[in-house]
């Protein structure tokens, strides 16, 4: 076994720090927490829940308290320190508190979430590793209501949310997702009973309402307008498929449909989430035929490689060979070329799309970067498809009056050997 080298024993890792001794990091905590109060802070907290409970809630309600008051700006500069601190506080709460005494640490969860309006405040711009902290707290907090009464918990949950719904809007899946169904239907009757209005508090109710499977309560948090977007009735078809209610999620997306425009009455273009629901929703009702039509249209209509490959994934044996030559000549018969070539180069379909460069290449506009990264997959099977790729993408940089780049691409074409 190979000695570690001195660079390596000198990386700051727990193995080489281990090395020093306790009583020499002891030494060396104690100078720096002597600058840093932050530090000073969490190993004074750390002691004190070695120390047990009753010494660490205390330690637990003073920084919670300062949570509660405090309102200076934090800094850029600050902003490390100050996060560190708060997922300490975190930490103490649901990892070493829960422990030893999860009733009070339950306590302090509650508390400590109830400090995201105060600390939020004091952030000048806020970001994705402070909404992570309370986003973790949430989830601590599900961890320990699970262990408590049903009713007690939702009832806690539901005040909760009423004292800050646009907080809790975003935390009540982390909180829903360790407890019971039935305390998620008990905390739903609680919320639908409530009337509250705004967004926030309609997101919580949507959230029970999924925790709970309860789909007509989603439902009904939407007004019938809303239920006639394409968006909305996607959202509500999937719940009603996940539950096996196959005809009202038919139903649902009929709503949405695309309707007759104009005097002559034409069908505008689905929405496409909407028809990949539609084709979903054909599948589960035993319409697979239908479903195949569908996807074909929409494909042809979109060049959709996603709508391609499931389209060919339904056939069995030699069939799907037959559709996906079918997909594939239809891809290089598109006016568009750069069109076809995307879907080609992406399936892949890489002697296709070569055929079509040396046939049809000429004629393309192709951006120079897709022209190197397509020359990239080519140049080793077919070089001259690759060139002229190249020769294209040059031109058009060219053009651009991007002189280094088609400078660039013009001598990658003449490094091709023909």
């Amino acid at each position: 076994m190979a000695k570690p080298s001195p660079a390596s024993l000198k990386k700051v890792t727990a193995e080489n720090l281990a090395g020093l001794g306790a009583e020499r990091l002891a030494d060396i905590l104690v100078e720096v927490a002597e600058t840093r109060t932050d530090l000073k802070r969490r190993l004074r907290m750390e002691l004190a829940a070695g120390l047990g409970p009753s010494h660490l809630v205390p330690e637990i309600d003073k920084r919670l308290a300062a949570l509660e008051t405090s309102k200076g700006q934090v800094t850029w500069r600050q902003k490390p320190a100050f996060l560190r601190d708060l997922d300490a506080v975190r930490g103490l709460i649901a990892d070493r508190l829960a422990v030893e005494a999860p009733d009070a640490a339950l306590e302090r969860l509650w508390r400590f979430l109830s400090t995201y309006p105060r600390t939020s405040g004091r952030l000048k711009e806020r970001e994705a590793a402070f909404e992570a902290i309370y986003d973790h707290a949430s989830d601590d907090l599900g961890v320990l209501l699970a262990s408590h009464d049903p009713h007690l918990a939702a009832e806690l949950l539901t005040d909760a949310a009423l004292s800050a719904p646009q907080a809790w809007a975003r935390w009540t899946p982390h909180v829903m997702a360790a407890l019971p169904a039935a305390t998620a239907q008990r905390a739903l009757t609680l919320a639908s009973g409530r009337a509250e209005s705004g967004p926030g508090w309609t997101m919580v109710v949507r959230h029970l309402a999924d925790a709970a499977g309860d789909v007509s309560a989603w439902q009904a948090t939407h007004g019938e307008l809303a239920l006639q977007t394409p968006p909305v009735a996607v959202a509500l078809a999937r719940r009603w498929l996940a539950v096996g209610d196959i005809a009202a999620a038919g139903q649902a997306l009929k709503r949405a449909a695309p309707k007759p425009k104009g005097l002559l009455g034409r069908l505008p273009a689905p929405d496409f989430d909407w028809e990949t629901a539609w084709i979903d929703y054909l599948d589960a009702a035993g319409e697979p035929r239908l479903a195949q039509d569908i996807r074909w249209a929409s494909f042809q209509r979109t060049l959709d490689i996603g709508r391609a490959k499931a389209f060919v994934s339904r056939f069995d044996d030699f069939d799907d060979v037959e559709a996906e030559a079918q997909v594939l000549a239809y891809a290089a018969s598109q006016a568009d070329l750069v069109q076809g070539l995307r879907l080609l180069m992406a399936w892949p379909a890489l002697a296709e799309a070569s055929q079509l460069i040396v046939d049809k290449g000429q004629d393309a506009s192709i951006a120079p970067e897709e022209a190197e990264a397509w020359a990239g997959k080519l140049r080793r099977r077919f070089p001259a498809a690759a060139h002229k790729l190249l020769r294209r993408g040059a031109a058009t940089a060219f053009k651009q009056r991007a002189f280094k780049l088609s400078q660039r691409l013009t001598e990658e074409a003449d490094a091709i050997a023909l």
